[in-house]
C-alpha cells in the first residue's frame, strides 16, 4: 500500500512538470513572434519616413506636389533676363527749385471780328515740383476777319473794336494731375496737367472808326486763369499747352465821338467795359539747370 501511494505521488510530480515545461516553451515562442513583428513595424515606419522625405523634397521642388518639375517650365525660367522684368518708372523730371523758360506762340478764340496771334514767354521758377511763381511777357499781333468788313456791308455800321499791344502777369500755378501713358507700346511718355492764375496789365489801343482819327491806348488792369499741360520729352525739355483767359476792364471809343475829337478827349469820354480775350497756345519748356538728382530718404 505504501509502495503504491508513492508511485501515485512521483507520478503527479513528473506530470507537473513536464506540463511546466511544456507552457514555458508555448511563451517562448508567443514572445519571439511579437518582437519580430515590432521589428518589421519598425523597419516600415523607417521606410515610410523616407518615402515622406522624398515626397517633401519634390513637393518643395514642384508647388504643385506632382513630382518632378515639368522640363519647359524649367527651361523657360532657365531662359529669364533682366529685360524680362517690366519696372514702373519714376517721374522723368523734377522741377522743384529749377527755373523754366518757355516761349510759345497762339491765337484768340473768342473774337470773331478781330483775331490776334501772341508771341510770348514765361520765366517760372518753381518753390516745389507742384508749385511755381512766374512772369509773364506777351506781344500781340491783330489781323481783321472777313465777318468785320461784313458787318459793315450788311448793316450799315462800324463796329468798335479794340487792338490788344502787348502785356505783362505775376502767374502763379499748381500741378493737380500727374500721369504717364504708353507711346505704341515702346516708350513711356510722362504729362501733367496744370492750373493757374495771376494779374498783370494789358495795353490796348482802339481802332477808329473813322479812318484819319486820333487814337489813344490804354493800360488795363488784367486778371488771368488758365488751364494747360506739359509732355515730358527729355530731362530739360517739356512740350507745353494752354487756354488762358484774360479779362480785361478796357476802354472803347465812344458810340458819339464827334469827328476830329482828340485822343485826350476821346478818352476822357470812352466806354469802358470787360472783355474776356481767351487764347490758345502752344510752346516748350526748357528748364535749367538742366540736370537733377533724386534724393533718395536714409
Amino acid at each position: 500500500m505504501k509502495r503504491t501511494a508513492i508511485c501515485l505521488f512521483v507520478s503527479v510530480v513528473v506530470a507537473g512538470w513536464g506540463g511546466a515545461v511544456s507552457a514555458q516553451g508555448a511563451g517562448d515562442k508567443d514572445s519571439g513572434k511579437p518582437a519580430k513583428d515590432a521589428k518589421d513595424a519598425k523597419a516600415g515606419a523607417a521606410e515610410d519616413d523616407t518615402s515622406t522625405g522624398i515626397e517633401g523634397l519634390d513637393s518643395g521642388a514642384n508647388p504643385e506636389g506632382k513630382g518632378s518639375p515639368d522640363a519647359a517650365a524649367v527651361k523657360a525660367a532657365a531662359n529669364l533676363s533682366w529685360a524680362d522684368i517690366i519696372v514702373l518708372p519714376r517721374k522723368a523730371v523734377l522741377k522743384g527749385l529749377r527755373f523754366e523758360l518757355a516761349p510759345y506762340t497762339g491765337t484768340s478764340l473768342n473774337d470773331i471780328l478781330i483775331r490776334h496771334y501772341v508771341f510770348g514767354v514765361d520765366l517760372n521758377f518753381f518753390l516745389s515740383d507742384v508749385l511755381w511763381v512766374g512772369l509773364q511777357g506777351n506781344y500781340y499781333v491783330k489781323a481783321l476777319t472777313e465777318r468785320e468788313s461784313l458787318v459793315g456791308l450788311q448793316y450799315n455800321r462800324i463796329p468798335t473794336l479794340n487792338r490788344y499791344l502787348f502785356g505783362a502777369a505775376l502767374n502763379f500755378g499748381y500741378v493737380p494731375v500727374y500721369g504717364k501713358f504708353a507711346l505704341f507700346n515702346s516708350s513711356i511718355i510722362h504729362w501733367e496737367i496744370y492750373a493757374s492764375a495771376g494779374i498783370g496789365v494789358t495795353r490796348t489801343e482802339i481802332i477808329p472808326r473813322v479812318p484819319g482819327d486820333a487814337t489813344f491806348t490804354n493800360d488795363s488792369l488784367t486778371p488771368n486763369v488758365a488751364l494747360g499741360g506739359r509732355f515730358f520729352v527729355f530731362d530739360w525739355l517739356t512740350l507745353n499747352y494752354a487756354v488762358r483767359d484774360y479779362v480785361i476792364l478796357d476802354k472803347f471809343e465812344s458810340v458819339n465821338r464827334p469827328p476830329g475829337q482828340s485822343s485826350a478827349a476821346a478818352k476822357t469820354a470812352a466806354d469802358g467795359a470787360l472783355v474776356h480775350n481767351v487764347m490758345f497756345y502752344a510752346g516748350a519748356g526748357i528748364y535749367f539747370p538742366t540736370k537733377f538728382s533724386y534724393k533718395l530718404p536714409r
